[in-house]
């Protein structure tokens, strides 16, 4: 029997909803623990970032033939957040099928939902927003954000790594 955890009201994203930001990011590997949310697809999830290089850099990329982006893939627990993240729940409601779906194995749950969400706030591809509502841009998977020059490839990583 899986135990309700309540985030406490002083919490700092109590109340906030994360949301993904532009990233091209899709699935790889086989279905692992799922939640009874729709969009949660209980595989792993893989960002793709473009690399930004200034010149010097560039050339040393193009003469060491340097791949130009980084593929972060994200283990299981933190696969559900992002897939949750669409802005439409609250970092409350994410916690809840956190510990739904992994129970002890995500205790603490509220820390560890604060540090993953933390996590990718500071790596620009996540933000937190007051309240939910329509997201300006795309959270879709597959998704080039417009800003980037990565070669467009299918979500579903499996079928071309």
């Amino acid at each position: 029997m899986t135990v309700d955890v309540v985030v406490p009201e002083e919490h700092p994203l109590n109340g906030l909803h994360p949301v993904r930001t532009p990233v091209w990011w899709g699935w790889k590997g086989d279905v692992g623990k799922r939640c009874d949310v729709e969009v949660h697809t209980g595989r792993n999830v893989v960002l793709r970032i473009e690399k930004r290089f200034n010149r010097f850099e560039r050339l040393l990329a193009k003469i060491l033939r340097a791949p130009n982006e980084v593929r972060r893939p994200l283990d299981p627990m933190n696969s559900l957040i992002w897939e949750l993240s669409d802005g439409t729940r609250d970092f409350q409601t994410i916690v809840h099928h956190l510990n739904a779906a992994y129970e002890e194995e995500a205790t603490p749950v509220v820390e560890r939902s604060t540090a993953a969400i933390r996590g990718f706030v500071a790596l620009g591809v996540m933000k937190l927003l007051p309240s939910s509502g329509d997201v300006p841009w795309s959270t879709e998977p597959g998704a080039v954000p417009p800003e980037q020059n990565l070669e467009r490839r299918e979500a579903d990583m499996d079928q071309w790594s």
